[in-house]
């Protein structure tokens, strides 16, 4: 199995400022710094330093030497690198001093990917092959239909989001790698759980990774949404942190680690490269990964704390819907009844009877469109016994019985009545 990433080359210029400047402000710099970066390149050099060969591919301009040597310093192969007669693309990025920063891309050399240059490319590639991809060159969408024409595993990173990005078929997908802001331009929900779950969902064949900065990400593990907090560090840049990230988490899922393993790596790695400055000099190696996860600890903030609660009280639900009692959630929770009754407020919004109706409605309508159980079977799967109680709340949710609910997957328009 070969690891191919179609992606940017950019000549980084930081400059460094107390705050990021406003609209009609003019500021000064205390510094300007000249790095390597480009979201392809620093998610190239990521895959490598976790320990896995990876081919870049992509153009660079007349400039762009200082670039091609920064890949090959870090062993990514450059055979298929092509230089071309134009500038290479750069990005203006401002630095706070507390990390924060604002970009500005100019796509220079990162736009002059041809459909006869990709196709040279991808001819040495074939069906098991994994390609990596982002935003930030042209023809992602070309490249995208034909890698899975030829069988290759496609993670892709659609940053930054633009109209390019609803070209893409995401049903092609094999990894999608988003921040709230790309998440929210593909799902259209207003928080990272929703999209994550609209968007996997929708294109049933995607993973989805929604990373969400220093409170770590979310994504999808068998069907099920999974949480992992970030590492507490002291943050002097963010700019690669994403792009680390990403390289790990590929590394790890090609060499056969679980996606949990592999988000956790991914989310130390990126918590190493926010203590140091510029973008692909701040990526660590893999042994000093490794090292890291064994010291250091998930930064635990109070929203965390509170997903990590709506986990437990989702997943005891989904283990015992039948049988689901406040005080057995208590009993799991090691908490009173009483404080188990507020905390599902607080969290939820509604008291756990709505909670626990809510979930038992959401499985009977799966079940009810997905399967071929009678109804009967499907009240008694949820935990009802008795069925004219739930028939009664079902149609209060969804507007139909069950019976008529069951009928839409036959595509039967007619009235029907239970």
């Amino acid at each position: 199995m070969k690891v191919l990433n179609f992606g940017s080359c950019n000549i980084d210029y930081v400059y460094t400022v107390d705050r990021i400047v406003i609209s009609g402000e003019t500021k000064e710099s205390s510094s300007l710094e000249v790095f390597s970066g480009g979201k392809g390149l620093n998610q190239s050099i990521a895959i490598a330093k976790a320990g896995t060969k990876v081919y870049h591919a992509g153009c660079v301009g007349n400039d762009g030497e200082m670039l091609i040597s920064v890949l090959e310093e870090n062993e990514v192969d450059v055979s298929l690198v092509k230089r071309v007669d134009d500038k290479t693309g750069h990005a203006i990025i401002q630095l706070t001093d507390d990390g924060q920063n604002s970009i500005i891309l100019y796509r220079g050399a990162n736009g002059l990917l041809s459909k006869e240059y990709i196709d040279e490319v991808l001819k040495d590639f074939c069906c098991g092959d994994v390609l990596l991809l982002q935003n930030e060159t042209n023809n992602v969408d070309y490249i995208i239909d034909s890698a899975y024409e030829k069988g290759l595993k496609i993670f892709f990173n659609p940053a930054p989001f633009s109209e390019q990005v609803k070209k893409i078929d995401f049903s092609k997908i094999s990894y999608l790698i988003v921040n709230e802001i790309e998440a929210q331009g593909i799902g259209g929900k207003s928080t990272p759980e929703e999209n994550v779950k609209h968007i996997s969902e929708k294109y049933q064949s995607i993973n989805v990774i929604l990373t969400v900065g220093s409170k770590g990400a979310f994504y999808t593990d068998c069907g099920e949404i999974k949480y992992q907090p970030a590492m507490k560090v002291d943050v002097v840049d963010t700019t690669a942190a994403g792009d680390t990230f990403i390289g790990y988490l590929l590394s790890g899922i090609t060499k056969g680690d679980t996606i949990v393993s592999a988000v956790k790596r991914a989310t130390v790695a990126s918590a190493i490269a926010v203590t140091k400055k510029g973008a692909a000099v701040s990526i660590p190696k893999r042994d000093e990964v490794i090292m890291a996860e064994k010291i250091l600890k998930p930064n635990l903030c109070a929203v965390d704390k509170n997903q990590i609660l709506k986990d437990k009280i989702v997943k005891y639900l989904q283990d015992n819907l039948c049988v689901a009692s406040l005080n057995g959630l208590a009993k799991t929770l090691c908490y009173s009844n009483g404080y188990t009754s507020e905390l599902i407020n607080k969290l939820f919004g509604k008291p756990f009877s709505e909670l626990l109706i809510d979930m038992r409605c959401n499985l009977a309508a799966e079940l009810l469109i997905n399967t071929d159980l009678s109804v009967a079977e499907i009240i008694y799967n949820v935990g009802y016994e008795n069925a004219s109680f739930f028939r009664k709340i079902f149609k209060n949710r969804y507007g139909k019985t069950p019976y008529a609910f069951k009928k839409m997957k036959k595509g039967d328009s007619d009235d029907v009545k239970a």
